[in-house]
């Protein structure tokens, strides 16, 4: 594979793809539709309507503003505004999903946050020399947090826990590589 075929592979790994927001508009026209279709066979069978007959909404709808409230009418235009506008960025922006690649030469190697965070817990949880429930990692897309509760009388400097977490995130060849913050409580944790 070449170089920009990797390189493909591993942006459509790491972004989100578009088809929950299709589905969602996809879905509110289909009830449109299905509404519309309703009212017309009520009409055609000589029942009466659900809310208004199909003409009284294309007479409503060629005669706006009429004598609707202008309050009325700009909240729906600025609420119909809102939404086509969050479906446009939604269309251009890239999502992210939750995963981090790795440097590799020959293929693309993807690692879930969730896998990231548990890998540097246990490293952190080394380098600090607490028990399991002392440390908390938080993968983000750019930046790593750490929470670590020390035990009880035991000093703990943050240095050392950093360096820990930036040789584990060169062992994983993650890239880019995020940025580590440590935060070391106050208080300790009693006899672990």
């Amino acid at each position: 594979m070449t170089t920009e075929e990797l390189e493909e592979i591993r942006e459509r790994e790491l972004t989100s793809g578009r088809s929950p927001a299709a589905i969602v508009l996809a879905g509110l026209i289909i009830l449109v539709c299905i509404y519309a279709l309703f009212e017309a066979t009520l009409k055609a069978i000589g029942q009466v309507p659900l809310l208004a007959m199909p003409e009284t909404w294309w007479i409503w709808i060629a005669t706006l503003p009429g004598n609707v409230d202008p309050v009325v009418l700009a909240s729906a235009g600025l609420a119909i505004t809102l939404l086509g506008v969050l479906f446009i960025a939604h269309a251009f922006r890239r999502g992210r999903l939750a995963k981090h690649s790795m440097r590799c030469e020959d293929a693309v190697l993807v690692m879930d946050d969730q896998v990231l965070a548990a890998a540097l817990a246990r490293r952190a949880r080394l380098e600090a020399a607490v028990g399991p429930g002392q440390v908390l990692v938080v993968v983000n897309r750019e930046q790593i947090d750490v929470q670590v509760r020390p035990t009880s009388g035991t000093p703990l400097g943050p240095s050392m826990i950093v360096a820990g977490l930036e040789d584990e995130l060169r062992i994983n060849a993650v890239e880019p590589m995020p940025r580590i913050a440590v935060r070391v409580a106050e208080s300790g944790v009693i006899g672990q």
